[in-house]
């Protein structure tokens, strides 16, 4: 058995608001059962589940503590069916559960069965976006494994915005909420606008910090690790590895493979290389400290060009031609 909502004239419910609305709604849809044109665009999921990127916004998915229904609404239509346990809203389909919002062309919540009422997936398509109150994710398609306890993003142009950072990648974006990380492939690349910092990689790994550690509500990066094609940018030059790590408090970063630290004109190599991007300090090694060297030692190599010759290239006349 199905329950359509379709987009009409919606049915007065009474002045009700809040979670008193929410329950009025469920009740009266629940004892129609199946419900002809002319309802409401409004369909709201009351009975408890689990909740619905920075890591914020896969919380919000993942807390199974919080008992806030789930409203979805859409342009279209809303169809809840007891068969296939699912629930499906299509045209600018909204789900919003306390202060989250999921957006896409059609969104799909799968869940166990009528008892359990447990939800087990989500899957947005089409224009997705996900919000909080201080963060948004941008993608195509979006999948919620309730039993992996991971969100996965992909459809290209994928993207996220927090107050202090910007995440996007080419391929993909997925977090692990019990493991507090996120993984960006593709092109993957975290900048921070007020450090003027960034740090690209084919792949790149986030930890966050965990709510013990956390300074306040808002999501905090414990540390990146990128692999493949890192470069570390900062304000007054570059480092680029095969490997590597950036601590969020820190700010320093530590390369690793064919390394390689740029500033200005200036540019040294090794196989180890370390530098903060807060102070501009940089060092490189032929391989990590404390650490056995493996196979043939890179050598540390450079060239310095010293400032006289900078202020002496600088005074030449050009030469008209």
């Amino acid at each position: 058995m199905s329950w359509c909502v379709e987009a009409r004239s919606p049915t007065r419910l009474g002045e009700a608001s809040g979670v008193a609305r929410v329950k009025k709604l469920y009740d009266f849809l629940r004892k129609s059962r199946v419900s002809k044109s002319g309802m409401t665009n409004i369909f709201c999921i009351a009975f408890f589940l689990p909740s619905l990127c920075q890591a914020q916004i896969f919380d919000q998915l993942s807390n199974s503590k919080d008992e806030t229904p789930i409203i979805i609404n859409a342009d279209e239509s809303v169809v809840y069916d007891e068969k296939s346990h699912t629930c499906t809203a299509t045209g600018a389909a909204q789900a919003q559960k306390g202060t989250f919002f999921l957006n896409g062309d059609i969104l799909t919540v799968f869940f166990s069965d009528m008892e359990a009422r447990e939800i087990t997936a989500i899957t947005a398509e089409g224009n997705v976006q996900m919000k909080t109150p201080t963060e948004t994710a941008y993608g195509r398609h979006v999948h919620y494994d309730a039993v992996l306890d991971r969100i996965l993003m992909t459809g290209g142009n994928l993207r996220i915005v927090t107050p202090k950072e910007i995440l996007t990648a080419r391929d993909s974006i997925e977090y692990w909420h019990t493991d507090n990380k996120g993984i960006a492939r593709g092109q993957a690349k975290v900048r921070f606008p007020e450090k003027e910092q960034f740090i690209q990689a084919d792949r790149i790994t986030a930890y966050f910090k965990s709510a013990s550690q956390k300074d306040g509500k808002e999501t905090q990066i414990d540390r990146l690790e990128g692999e493949g094609h890192v470069l570390a940018c900062g304000t007054d030059g570059t480092v680029t590895g095969d490997r590597g790590k950036y601590g969020g408090d820190s700010q320093v970063v530590e390369m690793f493979g064919d390394v390689a630290i740029t500033q200005g004109d200036n540019i040294i190599q090794g196989g180890y290389g370390r530098a903060n991007l807060k102070t501009n300090l940089a060092e490189i090694f032929t391989h990590p400290p404390h650490t056995k060297q493996k196979g043939p030692a890179k050598r540390v190599s450079g060239i310095i060009i010293p400032k006289s010759l900078k202020d002496r290239e600088k005074r030449k006349p050009h030469r008209q031609r």
